[in-house]
């Protein structure tokens, strides 16, 4: 009871300070001088006005948590790309697998392309760029850049992709792996692969 004596005298205080003021009394003074129909007036206006700001505040609201959840389902979705990713790594190496490919001398778009066929990657979802050089490399090794792009393809394809390259006859290393699901609920992406493809001078040249 002494907690509800506390705050009726903090009300009764703060009534009492607005009461006090000059524009409240002004305030009051035209509002007792205005008609009863501008009254009621006012005062549905005020309802109006106040039912516009709650649906304003919770449509807000709403909208803020509609886009907390897409953000945090996308982070769902990439953590458990990610971990499949891992996961088919992981059983990659230890099976000791990799693409059925021998080491020569043949162009690296024919390389790329023989690496990617086993893995049932063809013309229709996989291309390979043109060769850009990259700087700095040395009278032993020319190192060459490439982009390979696959369409349609599953997260199995991408990461043994990968792992066929980086492990292949030929020296390769992934530079950068870009993924796009595009929100296919059949778990299909588009990818593209960076890499740094290595050729060693032969010796006496």
């Amino acid at each position: 009871m002494e907690g509800d004596s506390r705050l009726s005298r903090l009300v009764d205080s703060v009534s009492d300070f607005f009461a006090e003021q000059e524009w409240v009394r002004q305030l009051k003074a035209k509002w007792d001088d205005l008609d009863p129909k501008s009254q009621l007036y006012l005062r549905l206006g005020s309802l109006v006005g106040g039912g516009a700001l709650v649906v304003f505040a919770t449509g807000s609201f709403l909208w803020s948590v509609h886009g907390l959840k897409k953000e945090v389902s996308e982070k769902a979705e990439l953590v458990q790309l990610l971990q499949s990713a891992n996961d088919e790594m992981r059983r990659l190496k230890e099976s000791g697998s990799s693409a059925p490919v021998a080491a020569g001398t043949e162009p690296w778009s024919a390389y790329f392309t023989g690496v990617a066929a086993p893995l049932g990657l063809g013309k229709e979802n996989f291309s390979v760029s043109e060769e850009k050089k990259a700087a700095g490399e040395s009278d032993q090794v020319k190192e060459s850049l490439y982009d390979l792009s696959l369409k349609k393809v599953n997260i199995r394809q991408v990461v043994r992709l990968a792992f066929s390259l980086e492990n292949g006859a030929r020296p390769v290393k992934i530079r950068n792996l870009l993924i796009d699901t595009k929100e296919d609920p059949t778990g299909y992406m588009d990818a593209t692969l960076s890499v740094s493809a290595f050729t060693v001078a032969a010796a006496g040249k």
